[in-house]
C-alpha cells in the first residue's frame, strides 16, 4: 500500500510539447526520459458499486507489463491528488480476485468482483522524467498524450502529472506555478478514472457544493485548517472550469461560495499562519471577487427577482424591454467574470492556494496551535456567535447597511461552524447550524432586495424618460416585498436563539 501524492495539469498538444525544455523542468531533470505506450482498462459492474464506494479498479498494460492497480477515494484541491493506491504486477491480462482481498475494500470485491466489467479505458503514449530538487525531494513528470474511450466515444487526454515520490509536496507546486506562468496550462481535479466514468455515463458536469471535512480528533488547528481549505478549493476549482463551458447560474453561484469560504477561512488561518504568506492570496481574492460579486448579483436580479416580477405582470412591454437590458448587462458580466477565469492569474491563485495550505501545516506551533482543534476553535465560535446575538437583537429596527453587517456576521459564524462541527455533538451541531443558515438566508433575502434597488437605479434611473412605468412596477414590488421578509427575518432570529451552541 501506498499514498499517491500527484499534481495534475491539463494543457494543449502544442503546450505539452514545450513542457520538458522548460527552465523549471531542465533545472531539475536527473536522467534520460522514457516514453512508454499505456492501455489502462478500468473496471466496474453495471450498477457502479465501486465508483459509489469511491474506488477504483484498473488494469493497465505498459509496454509488456501487466499491472493491476486498486485506488480509494482520497482528497483533490489545486491540482493535487492524494489517493490510497495498490498496485500489483501480473503475469496475464486477468483481474486477480485474490489481490483484491489483501485491500481495506476486501467485503466490497468479495460482493462485486464477480460482476465487474470494462466500462472504458485510457491509450496514452507517457513520457516520465525524474526530477530531484536541492532539498531531496524526488517526483516524476509525466506528460500523457492520448484518449479515453467508452464505447463509441471518445475524449482527448493531454496532461501533465507531476508525482511525489518523497520529500516535500510544495516542490510539486513550484513547478507547477512556473509552468503555468508560461504555458497556457490548467489544473484540473478530475482524474482519468472520473473523466472515464463522466463519458462512459454521457453525464454532464454537476455543480460542486461545499462537504462536511472529516477532521480527526486528534488535528491541531494547522491541520484541520488544511484539510477543509483542500475542499475550498476544489469547490473553487470546479465550479470554474464548468462556467467556462456552461451558462447554467448555478456554477457561478457555487463559484461564488466557495469563494466566500476561502475568505472566510483565511481569517481563521490568520490566527496561526505568518502576513507574509497570507496577504498576497487575499489580494488576489479580491481580485477574483471584483469579477464574480457583480455577475452573481445581476445573476440573482435577473434569473430571481425580475422572473417572479414578470410571472405577476405578464404583458407589460416596458418590463420586456427591461427585462432585456438586464439580460444584456448580465452577459456582459458573465463574460468578464470568464475571462477572469480563463486568465493565467486564476491558475496561479489555486496553485498560490494549496502551496499555502502545504506550507500551513509545517508552520511551527505557537502556544495557540499547540492545542487541538477543537479547543482551540471553541472561543472563536463563541465571540463569533455572541457578535451575531448582539447584531440581531433588535432586528425589527434594523436599517439596511445594518442588515449587511448582520449577515456579514451570520456568514462568518455559519462557515466557521460548519468547517469544524465535525469534532463536535452531530445532532447539536445540525440543530444549531440549520437555525443560522435560515437566518443567513433571511438577511440574504432582504440583502437581494437592496442589491435589486441599487441595480434598478443604475439600468433604469429615476427621472430618465425611458421605462417609467417598469421601474414603478419594480419598485413598488420590491417594496411589498420588505415586510413579509422583516417577519421571516423576526421568525427565523427567534429560532436561532433558541439554540444552544453546539461547542460548549
Amino acid at each position: 500500500m501506498a499514498e499517491e501524492i500527484e499534481l495534475k495539469l491539463t494543457a494543449s498538444p502544442t503546450a505539452l510539447a514545450a513542457v520538458p525544455a522548460h527552465p523549471a523542468i531542465a533545472a531539475a531533470a536527473g536522467g534520460r526520459a522514457r516514453t512508454t505506450h499505456m492501455l489502462s482498462t478500468y473496471y466496474d459492474t453495471p450498477g457502479r458499486e465501486l465508483a459509489a464506494a469511491g474506488v477504483t479498479l484498473r488494469l493497465r498494460r505498459a509496454g509488456r507489463q501487466w499491472l493491476q492497480t486498486v485506488k480509494g477515494d482520497g482528497a483533490a484541491a489545486a491540482g493535487l491528488h492524494r489517493r490510497t493506491e495498490f498496485e500489483w504486477r501480473l503475469a496475464q491480462p486477468r483481474v486477480d480476485a485474490a489481490k483484491l482481498a489483501r485491500t481495506p475494500w476486501r467485503k466490497l470485491f468479495a460482493q462485486h468482483a464477480p460482476h465487474c466489467r470494462p466500462v472504458f479505458a485510457t491509450a496514452v503514449r507517457r513520457r516520465a522524467q525524474l526530477l530531484a530538487f536541492p532539498d531531496g525531494t524526488q517526483a516524476t513528470l509525466c506528460i500523457d498524450v492520448g484518449e479515453i474511450r467508452a464505447g463509441h466515444r471518445r475524449a482527448p487526454l493531454t496532461e501533465i502529472e507531476l508525482e511525489l515520490g518523497r520529500g516535500d509536496p510544495a516542490r510539486l507546486y513550484d513547478v507547477a506555478t512556473a509552468l503555468v506562468a508560461d504555458l497556457p496550462a490548467r489544473v484540473t481535479v478530475a482524474s482519468k478514472a472520473q473523466r472515464g466514468y463522466a463519458l462512459a455515463g454521457g453525464t454532464a458536469p454537476e455543480p460542486r457544493r461545499a462537504k462536511t471535512v472529516s477532521l480527526d480528533p486528534q488535528a491541531t488547528p494547522t491541520q484541520a485548517l488544511a484539510a477543509i481549505g483542500g475542499d475550498c478549493i476544489a469547490q473553487l476549482e470546479v465550479n470554474a472550469e464548468a462556467m467556462l463551458a456552461s451558462n447554467d447560474p448555478e456554477f457561478l453561484h457555487q463559484l461564488r461560495v466557495g469563494w466566500r469560504r476561502l475568505r472566510s477561512l483565511l481569517k481563521l488561518a490568520a490566527l496561526v499562519a505568518p502576513t507574509e504568506l497570507l496577504a498576497p492570496l487575499e489580494a488576489e481574492l479580491d481580485w477574483l471577487g471584483t469579477a464574480l460579486g457583480p455577475a452573481r448579483d445581476c445573476d440573482v436580479f435577473a434569473g430571481e427577482t425580475l422572473r417572479r416580477i414578470g410571472t405577476q405582470f405578464r404583458g407589460e412591454p416596458e418590463l420586456d424591454r427591461l427585462r432585456a437590458r438586464v439580460g444584456r448587462r448580465r452577459r456582459q458580466l458573465r463574460s468578464g467574470a470568464r475571462d477572469a477565469l480563463a486568465a493565467p492569474r486564476f491558475q496561479q491563485l489555486l496553485l498560490a492556494l494549496g502551496a499555502f495550505f502545504v506550507e500551513l501545516v509545517k508552520v511551527a506551533p505557537a502556544a495557540d496551535e499547540a492545542k487541538l482543534a477543537r479547543t482551540w476553535v471553541r472561543p472563536l465560535l463563541q465571540e463569533r456567535h455572541r457578535k451575531l446575538r448582539k447584531r440581531t437583537r433588535h432586528v425589527h429596527r434594523l436599517e439596511a447597511a445594518e442588515r449587511h453587517r448582520a449577515r456579514v456576521a451570520a456568514k462568518k459564524l455559519r462557515y466557521a461552524a460548519e468547517f469544524f462541527s465535525p469534532l463536535f455533538s452531530g445532532k447539536r451541531a445540525e440543530e444549531y447550524i440549520t437555525a443560522l443558515s435560515k437566518l443567513q438566508g433571511a438577511l440574504g433575502r432582504l440583502n437581494d432586495l437592496a442589491v435589486a434597488t441599487r441595480l434598478l437605479d443604475e439600468l433604469a434611473p429615476a427621472g430618465a424618460a425611458d421605462l417609467p412605468h417598469a421601474r414603478g412596477i419594480v419598485r413598488g414590488w420590491l417594496a411589498a416585498s420588505l415586510a413579509p421578509e422583516l417577519d421571516k427575518l423576526r421568525q427565523a432570529r427567534r429560532r436561532f436563539a433558541e439554540c444552544d451552541p453546539f461547542w460548549d
